[in-house]
């Protein structure tokens, strides 16, 4: 892995301190004699108000912890770049929309990609979730995706 800058350095750090938190917190919840730990409810899929981020980066970064992405990144349909929530966004939006355009919606390392209609046109969702994501977590996934294209451009 090669990590290129601050905000590269910054995010594989913010990356290894949520992994951490979450095995801390599975080993205290496992240890014996102790509570389990409540389950946290699934956040609906309209939670989201675009109203309330200051811009495209924000809603998408929210859009990311919601689903629980490593990254998520909006591309056109010819490749270009619209909007990246981690690094390699301008890479991953020529190479994954040119999947997508064959057909592709997953690709072996476990990235999913949704085609979101908008404007006549189709903006392509490169998600990198933690696990597969089900039909209809994609659904509303490509729902809040619309809606802050709708807001933002």
């Amino acid at each position: 892995m090669v990590i290129a800058g601050f905000a590269g350095v910054l995010y594989l750090l913010s990356t290894i301190a949520r992994a951490l938190t979450g095995k801390q917190q599975e080993a205290v919840s496992n240890a014996p004699g102790t509570k389990p730990a409540p389950v946290k409810p699934a956040i609906s899929p309209g939670t989201i108000d675009p109203g309330h981020m200051r811009s495209l980066e924000e809603n998408l970064g929210a859009i990311r912890e919601k689903y629980s992405l490593a990254s998520f990144t909006l591309a056109t349909a010819d490749g270009l770049l619209i909007s990246s929530t981690g690094p390699g966004g301008e890479d991953e939006a020529a190479r994954y929309s040119h999947l997508y355009a064959q057909g592709n919606l997953r690709d072996e390392t476990g990235v999913e990609l949704l085609g979101i209609p908008y404007r006549g046109e189709t903006v392509i969702g490169i998600a990198r979730p933690s696990e597969h994501l089900s039909a209809e977590l994609m659904n509303a996934l490509g729902q809040d995706t619309q809606n802050a294209l709708q807001h933002w451009v």
